[in-house]
């Protein structure tokens, strides 16, 4: 019995390993070459193809460092040899970041009143970004009151 189950322990499959363009250490080497400063290095990282060749890309944010979250979003495409190309980079605030679909991933913002304190945001925005071929385009979706959990976890 001993020896079926430490057979069992060394046949069992182990989970596959994320690529390596998807660990916060390669996006942070990748944007440095691409002439990218960062602040205080990458938070959120999604996995999966977003461009639509079959390839796996990743859709990551950049940490502030302080009360603005994450100020920045990008795509780092993949390669068949997987090495990656930046092909999007932008600034926000307070970014959270979702795959919908092998063609296009959503940032979610907040927005504030003149009156909203910094905890407090009126809503947030979507925003689709969906790729073209070429490059991302843009489609604002209907704001929400509350953040799915989706997009900052």
């Amino acid at each position: 019995m001993l020896a079926a189950l430490a057979a069992a322990l060394i046949l069992a499959p182990s989970a596959p390993a994320a690529p390596a363009l998807c660990t916060a250490d390669v996006i942070e080497t990748t944007l440095t070459g691409a002439g990218h400063e960062l602040d205080e290095g990458v938070n959120l990282v999604r996995c999966g193809d977003v461009t639509g060749d079959g390839a796996t890309d990743v859709v990551f944010t950049v940490a502030s460092g302080g009360t603005a979250g994450d100020t920045h979003f990008g795509v780092i495409q993949g390669g068949a040899d997987g090495a990656g190309e930046v092909v999007l980079y932008k600034e926000g605030y307070g970014v959270g970041i979702a795959r919908h679909s092998r063609r296009s991933f959503d940032v979610l913002q907040p927005y504030y009143r003149a009156t909203d304190a910094n905890c407090c945001p009126s809503s947030f925005r979507p925003t689709r970004y969906t790729w073209t071929g070429t490059r991302f385009k843009t489609k604002k979706l209907k704001s929400v009151k509350k953040a799915p959990a989706r997009f900052y976890r």
